[in-house]
């Protein structure tokens, strides 16, 4: 075999490498995962009851961390291959299977104006509504530090003391009772 022969074999003609670079240019093109941001993130609706829906990742070791009805509208993040990420109403961010998702209807347009208005108040971790916060009574955090100049109680308490002896009870003993089986 000649040295030109050999040459043509290790290089592909430039036909075949307009087509070898078309072919790698589609299949990466559909491996590329779409990311937006939550603000300009478009709204998906999930389609299926108890829809897992996973914290972590659906490889996270353990079953879903909840399951979404349906109607349950969320914003799409990231689109990846199986499951995209999300963000829920509540601001939870997770998992969702692709097939249990689609792109949700708009909104009408006074909900749009609500829901913009109740986002502005709403901070993420906070799980405030209209009427205030969901529990109103006293925190665990209330509870005031011990003051570090006080010196702390004494709990060795005395023993009570019992006496040696305990005198009889002067009443004579109730009869027991005769029951008949």
């Amino acid at each position: 075999m000649t040295a030109s022969a050999k040459i043509f074999l290790f290089f592909p003609r430039k036909e075949n490498l307009r087509i070898l670079f078309l072919f790698l240019a589609i299949f990466l093109g559909g491996c590329a995962t779409q990311t937006f941001s939550p603000d300009a993130a478009p709204e998906y609706v999930v389609i299926r009851d108890f829809s897992p829906f996973y914290r972590m990742g659906p490889q996270q070791g353990r079953g879903p961390d909840t399951s979404l009805r349906a109607e349950t509208r969320v914003k799409l993040l990231r689109r990846e291959m199986g499951f995209s990420l999300v963000q829920l109403e509540d601001l939870r961010t997770g998992y969702v299977a692709n097939e249990n998702m689609t792109v949700a209807p708009p909104r009408p347009p006074e909900q749009i104006k609500k829901d913009e208005e109740v986002a502005a108040g709403k901070k993420r971790g906070g799980r405030r509504g209209d009427d205030g916060p969901l529990y109103s009574g006293p925190q665990v955090n209330d509870t005031p530090l011990p003051d570090p100049n006080v010196p702390p109680p004494d709990l060795n308490v005395e023993p009570e003391i019992v006496p040696d002896t305990i005198p009889a009870p002067d009443a004579k003993p109730v009869e027991r009772p005769k029951f008949r089986y």
